[in-house]
């Protein structure tokens, strides 16, 4: 198992935990659809996640890798995940915006899981 695809793994399991503790702190402060909107904004980061790495490793083991198709690949899905996480908060609004609170935990929770132990190495080497 490549060791990339094991930090995406783990940040999955971190955000799982995440949402969980979204779920648990809003219900009995009566905003649980805010909870709901937290987890589906951190399972939309883990697609985005998901779709990115299966895109990047496509065009390394193409034939011909285009420095286009990966930069219309990731045009594509941002604006697509932009614009549905915009459609959501927009229709359950006020507890809609859950959703990118959700987004915005799952991308530092992946990037603590790709920088940490980057630095760690780093560090044991000087």
């Amino acid at each position: 198992m490549n060791v990339d695809r094991l930090r995406i793994r783990r940040a999955a399991y971190v955000a799982t935990a995440f949402g969980v503790l979204a779920l648990v702190v809003a219900g009995p402060l009566d905003r649980l659809l805010l909870g709901t909107f937290i987890c589906i904004g951190l399972g939309l980061g883990w697609l985005n996640a998901q779709l990115t790495w299966k895109f990047i490793t496509h065009q390394i083991r193409s034939e011909t890798p285009s420095k286009q198709g990966l930069l219309l690949s990731s045009a594509v899905r941002l604006f697509g995940l932009t614009a549905l996480s915009i459609l959501v908060a927009y229709l359950a609004r006020p507890n809609g915006i859950g959703v990118f609170f959700g987004l915005a935990l799952f991308q530092v929770i992946l990037v603590l899981h790709t920088v940490l132990p980057e630095w760690k190495a780093m560090r044991q080497l000087s």
